[in-house]
Formats: structure tokens, sequence, C-alpha cells
């Protein structure tokens, strides 16, 4: 860990159109920020420049900043955008079309849209090596590892060039044996690679998400290596030498040698920030079940926080291939303020999930977009000032935001200007919203108990429809909310998670068998968080049980306080809570039925202080606008003025009523009519609602 008595804390979050940094005084929590355009061929440039940039502005020195908290898109792109490592697979003998084969149940859209192609894997055939061995289902060693094969794999990976290898064999979760000799000779035979084993990214029993897990790892780990050390270089070069510290998906920070043993542990990392962000302010401020709601250039990332805890999940899917690393239940969507706006052959309108990203960007950035995109259509309507986009360091351009909607939606749908950009905003309303009824109804709860916490540069734009639309009855805007994402990566914990795969009905399973694996897990964390430097008194751990009717094919994951517990317990008390949850969930349970020990999980995390929440002074007994713009309002196609406010001049209990417009560096605030905003007294901006809503 970083000097403690170091000033300053710096948070980065580097996304798809912008890299926004986040400076934080750890004595005051006072929150200095900057947004910058990416430039798509040098993001270690742009960020040290930012880094400098900022530091320079506000007068801190280097020796002032403790350490820098850093979250990143690199390689979740290097995979949507093919452009990883070139990478192999060892595995076993007869399995190197596992990548292929995937599981039996086919999605959807490959059973109905019978043109589409499934995605390719991330390794050619070709690059898929099989090789003679075998661990059987108790870790015992069935048949021993072909030195032979083996020797043919490795001359077949130096011929081709390969710069990565993912290793994956049949149960070595149980028993690594063979992989770690499979790493061994790699390594002395050919040391410039990256190698990572399954065994040291996931200890978990399904084969076809192990192993793609360890195949995404080995894919992206040569670029994420190279962009750190190009980006820690160049830091150093401005004289910026504080510790790096790396943003995962689960939402905690690790040191880039812990996460470089697994660099898919940053893959869906980036809306992550923005959500322990929400979690921590939010909850202090008194606000505890939310619904996040974060619009940033690209893409809309909802999650959903119950009593200040952000819910989980352990597999996600990019380009239908699994990934199983402990993360943050965020669901995104095509629906960022570079997504494309379309018309179909049928008149649909259609928004993402192309984007035009920063470069060219959309069209009113004037730097050679030439498509329709969500950003234009809010120009259009007035809800963005041309002149202070990005605190104006990007000014727009109307006219030609005005004559790619006029060609891309307009006339193809036969309406005037005002009613396609309308149009497009209410389908872009609809779009939010079912993807908010992705993470609550579909989940089993209501939207309207929830709070809608509206950040990145559109979040706010959008959050008074869609609240309308869902009847949510309160909205809450916290400061900075453009860069929200980078304000919670500067405050994240240092989190790490271990698992090891049981398989064995609780009733078989001896107490002492588990406690000694739980009990290794826990000197795994040990080593690590000693690693970070982290002080014992500020360490948790968390352990879990993953739990099933036996038969069953999903798990749920049964909090357990210490191995202490379970001999003071057993397992039946354990299996009790199980029942409970299972009835809470499915609304049903069978007691009488045996249970599954699945796995064994355990989270750590080192906790890095609460920084202070700055309270906000009242200024005055009325809010004054600073002027007032032309908007085309939701719902209606007329203009009409509307008052803006700037951010700053609202102070606690002064109320302003909509429809208006609040406006600030990062972003622009749409109070609708018959809503009301005020600031409550820590600087979020609170927005009540007419609708019917309730009020958590």
């Amino acid at each position: 860990m970083s000097d403690p008595l170091a000033r300053f804390r710096m948070g980065i979050d580097l996304g798809g159109t912008f890299t926004d940094v986040v400076l934080i005084d750890n004595a005051t929590g006072e929150v200095s920020v900057s947004k910058v355009l990416n430039r798509q061929d040098d993001r270690a440039e742009t960020v040290a420049d930012a880094v400098s940039g900022l530091l320079d502005r506000m007068n801190v020195t280097p020796g002032e900043l403790g350490w820098i908290s850093h979250g990143t898109t690199i390689a979740t792109n290097a995979v949507l955008e093919r452009k990883g490592a070139k990478t192999a697979l060892i595995t076993n003998r007869n399995f190197r079309d596992i990548l292929e084969i995937g599981r039996f149940a086919r999605p959807a859209e490959l059973i109905y849209r019978i043109h589409r192609d499934k995605p390719r894997p991330l390794v050619p055939r070709h690059l898929r090596l099989g090789v003679a061995c075998r661990i059987d289902r108790r870790g015992e060693v069935f048949t021993e590892l072909d030195d032979s094969d083996l020797a043919a794999a490795i001359a077949t990976i130096a011929d081709e060039g390969v710069e990565s290898v993912a290793v994956c064999f049949l149960f070595s979760f149980l028993n690594p044996v063979h992989e770690e000799r499979v790493g061994d000779r790699l390594r002395a035979a050919l040391p410039r690679l990256d190698i990572v084993l399954s065994s040291e990214v996931l200890r978990e029993f399904r084969e076809f998400p192990r192993t793609s897990t360890t195949v995404f790892a080995a894919y992206v780990a040569p670029v994420l290596r190279a962009y750190i050390s190009d980006l820690l270089a160049r830091l150093a070069k401005r004289g910026i030498a504080c510790p790096l510290y790396v943003f995962q998906s689960s939402g905690g920070v690790a040191t880039p040698e812990i996460v470089m043993r697994n660099p898919a542990l940053t893959m869906l990392s980036g809306p992550a920030g923005a959500v322990i962000g929400a979690a921590e302010i939010c909850g202090r401020a008194g606000y505890r079940d939310l619904i996040t709601m974060d619009i940033g250039g690209t893409s809309l990332d909802t999650c959903l926080i119950r009593g200040s805890v952000a819910e989980t999940a352990t597999t996600r899917e990019i380009d239908m291939f699994p990934i199983a690393i402990p993360m943050l239940d965020v669901h995104t969507i095509g629906a960022g303020g570079g997504s494309v706006v379309r018309v179909d052959e049928v008149g649909r309108i259609g928004i993402g999930p192309e984007s035009m990203g920063a470069q060219p960007g959309p069209a009113c950035y004037g730097l050679g977009g030439d498509r329709a995109t969500l950003t234009d259509i809010n120009l259009l309507m007035g809800l963005i000032d041309p002149c202070g986009f990005a605190d104006g360091d990007v000014p727009l351009d109307r006219s030609r935001a005005e004559a790619v909607v006029q060609r891309e939606v307009a006339a193809p749908l036969s309406v005037d200007l005002s009613a396609a950009a309308v149009g497009v905003f209410r389908v872009a309303t609809s779009q939010i919203a079912e993807a908010i009824g992705t993470v609550t109804t579909e989940q089993g709860s209501d939207p309207r108990d929830y709070a809608l916490v509206a950040f990145g540069g559109g979040g706010p734009l959008h959050a008074a429809a869609v609240a309308r639309e869902l009847g949510i009855g309160r909205i809450i805007v916290p400061r900075h909310p453009g860069l929200f994402s980078a304000r919670g990566i500067a405050t994240a914990d240092f989190a790490h998670d271990y698992m090891q795969s049981i398989l064995r009905p609780i009733a078989d399973t001896p107490p002492d068998d588990v406690i000694a694996v739980m009990e290794t897990l826990v000197r795994r964390a040990g080593a690590d968080l000693d690693a970070e430097g982290i002080p014992a008194d500020r360490r948790e751990l968390s352990h879990a049980f993953d739990l099933r009717y036996v038969g069953q094919t999903t798990e749920i994951a049964v909090p357990v306080r210490d191995g202490a517990e379970l001999l003071l317990e057993g397992f039946q008390a354990v299996a009790a809570r199980f029942h409970r949850l299972h009835e809470r969930l499915y609304s049903y349970s069978v007691p009488e039925e045996p249970v599954e020990l699945v796995n064994l999980r355990l989270r750590a995390v080192g906790r890095v202080g609460t920084l202070p929440l700055p309270a906000m002074a009242k200024k005055g007994a009325v809010a004054e606008p600073v002027g007032e713009r032309a908007v085309w309002l939701p719902g209606g196609g007329t203009s009409r003025p509307v008052p803006v406010y700037r951010r700053e001049g609202l102070a606690p209990g002064i109320a302003i009523a909509g429809p208006a417009l609040v406006e600030e560096a990062s972003s622009t605030t749409v109070v609708l009519e018959g809503m009301t905003a005020e600031a409550d007294a820590f600087g979020n901006l609170v927005l009540g609602l007419d609708n019917g809503g309730r009020n958590p």
C-alpha cells in the first residue's frame, strides 16, 4: 500500500471515447477532475498527459500523490476488436474443439437468425494443441503427460510465432500437476511467452467456462502487460512514481503483478467503478437502495444496489463465450452518446450497438463522423450547450448534426427534424427502461422501490424521461456525473477472490476436509494482501459456499463466517440457510432433498479508508437561472424556452421546478415539467417526480 501520509489519491477511467481523471484530497475530500478525448493510437500517452495536466493545473507535486487506481477497457476492447495476442491453447488430446462445441444449449440469436455466424474463437483450430494426459474426477493421475506430444506442441508454438499460451486440462482444478509441468517446460523453452494456467485462473469444475476464461486471460495478457509497462514508463518520465493499482471487474483494485496472474479480471471492469462510487457516496448520503444508470460515449450500463451492496455475478459472456470471474452484475446495452442511430427497411428506429467512439465520433464533433448518433440528437433537441460540452473542450457543430439526422432519420421516416429527434429520444428512453427491467423486474424487484442514480455524460440527460416511464419516484445525480466512474475507482478498496470446486453431497463431506481447503484459500489471500502492504486491521475475509440440490445445474452462494462456525454449527445450519435463500429466490424449497457443496469461495478485502464528504452550505433563498435555451422537450415536438441553471448555484433547501436544465462541466441534468430538483447536504442533485412513483 502507498504512503498513508500522502495527501492525494487519483482515479482514472480509460473508456472507449474519453479518459476521465479524478484527483481527491485525502484530508478534505475535495475533488478535481479532467476529461480528455482519447488518442486511439496511443492510449498510454493520453492517460499520462491527462494525469500530469491535472496535477499541474491543481499545483500538486508528484510527491504529494499517494497512489493511482486505474480502470481500463484495454482488455475488453482487445477481445471485441480481435486485437489481442496470437494465442495457442494446450489441452487434453481430443478436447481441442471445446471452444467450438461449447454448451448443448444454443443462444437464441443463433437458433432464429440463421444468417448470423457464431463468433470465431480467440484461438484458431491449428493453434489448439492436444497432448495425451489425464487427471480423473478424484484428482488422481490416470494417464501420465506424454513428453513427445508436449515437445511437438512447443515446436508448433515456436514455429507459429505465438505470443501467449493458455493451458487447460480436465480436472486440473483438483490436481494441477500436469498444467504446472507444461508451464515449466514452456517457460524454459520459450521464456518470452505469456503463459496462463487454468489452475491459477479458475479452480472451477465446468470445462467450457474454465477453458474459455483461461483463453481470454492469455489472449489479453501481452496487450495489458505492454500497456501497463508503457504507462508506467511515461508517468516516470513526468516524475510520477507513486504506486499504480489496476481496477478489476469485481469492484476492487490490485497490484499489476497480481492482476497479471489472471488478466481476465480486468474484463468488464469499466462500468464497475461508478457502481462502487454510487454505493459508497449515495449510501453515506442516506440512499441505500439504488438503480445505477451510467451512459457514456459507447454504452448504457445499469446495476442494482440493495442496502448499499451491489449485486454480483460469477459468469458473463463476451461474444457468446463465457468468462467466469467475480464481477459486479452490470447489464450493458449499446445506447451511449456515440451510439449510431439508424432506420431500418420497415421504418423502425434503432440505437446502437455500433458506436462512433471518440474518433471520428458523432457528426457534431466535426472530426469526420458522418453517422447520426444519440449525442447529435441531444444537441438538436437543445439539451446540450454546443459551447459547453466537455467543459468547452469539445465544441459541437449543430449544422453537421442537422445534416446527418435529416439524411439518416428524418428523410427515411418522412418527418421533420424535430419529430425525428424527439422520436429517437423516445426510443432511447424505451431501450434504457428495458435494460433497467433486466436487473429489476426480471430479477423479482420493483424499480419503484429504488432511487435512480444517473451519471456518465449522458445519464442525467435521459434520467427524468426514464424514471417517468418506469414510475421511479426519485433521481439522484452525484457531483461530477460525467467522471463518476473515475471517482469510484479512486476510492475502491483492494479486493481478491479465491475459489475451489469440491462437488460433494454435504452429507458425505467431512467438515475437516472443507476447513482445510478454506485455510488454504486464507493463506493465498494473506500472501496477496501482504504483498500489497495491507495492515492486519484493514483486512476483511468473507467465506461462502456454493450449494445446490443434487441434480441441479445452478448454485446459490450461502455466506459462512469461518471454519470455526462450521465446526460449531455443522453443515445442517448452512443447509438451512440455503433452503431459506432458495425459497426467497425461487419461491420454493425442498428441505428433504440432499444438498451438494459445489464450490468454496473467499473474498479478501483490504480497506483503504473512508474519505470525508464535504457538506454544502446554503447560499441564498432563491436559485437564479443564468439564461434560457430553446428546447424540444420529450413528449412534444415544439420548441419552448427553458431556464438554464448552473449546478454550483444550487444549494441545499432551494428547489427549482421543471422544465429546466442544470448544467455543469461534465453533464447536463434535464428536469421535466412537474418535477423539482434541489441539492442535498452532500452536493447530490435530487429530483422528485410527480408520476406517482414511490420515493425510496
